[in-house]
């Protein structure tokens, strides 16, 4: 294994557990705002005229806090996709605050019913997550580290003086998308340039 693949392989694994993070924080948060926006209580009342009348408590009802709270847990994971991995330390923070008081307001009315349960599950997964973030994030590559490695793999020379697979790249346009996929730099000079002269001609 040369030296080159090694910081490769070893970030595959921590690349992967960033997108598990973050999935699982995103969809925690997601099912939080909907478990807080349900109706969790009904009463039913009957008039002196014999009209029945229900009336329904939704979540953000009893507990007025809990869907802002997802709904800013879900937008701190959501910026996590933009930001470097310092700021996802603290957004990591928002994020554990949050699902806190979610499962809290949960936590309050587990008595109403399924979707109070529901918050509370989805607060504490949200908040884990959040806390995962904030300790795990320095370890996690930053999204333009995996197109730099790639990069310098494919622009370095091999020993028979031939690059590093770019040129067979750039023979076709369309392999621009498998270097993207693949996690090849698409912007490597030894690709574009030579995409670009085929383009011409």
């Amino acid at each position: 294994m040369s030296e080159a693949e090694a910081p490769r392989e070893g970030a595959e694994p921590r690349a992967a557990e960033r997108t598990r993070v973050l999935l699982a924080g995103a969809g925690a948060a997601a099912l939080a705002a909907l478990a807080a926006s349900r109706d969790w209580t009904s009463t039913t009342e009957t008039g002196h005229a014999g009209i029945t009348a229900t009336t329904a408590q939704a979540g953000t009802d009893l507990a007025s806090w809990a869907l802002p709270c997802a709904l800013a847990g879900g937008a701190a994971f959501l910026a996590m996709l933009a930001t470097g991995n310092r700021a996802r330390r603290v957004l990591g923070v928002v994020a554990a605050l949050a699902g806190l008081a979610a499962g809290l307001a949960g936590a309050l009315h587990l008595d109403a019913g399924a979707w109070p349960v529901t918050l509370a599950a989805a607060g504490l997964v949200l908040a884990a997550a959040g806390a995962a973030t904030t300790a795990r994030a320095g370890g996690w590559p930053a999204a333009a580290s995996r197109y730099d490695g790639a990069s310098r793999h494919d622009a370095g020379p091999r020993r028979d003086g031939a690059s590093g697979g770019a040129d067979a790249i750039a023979e076709d346009p369309v392999s621009l998308w498998n270097a993207l996929d693949s996690g090849r730099d698409p912007s490597s000079p030894n690709i574009t340039a030579s995409a670009q002269e085929k383009g011409r001609s």
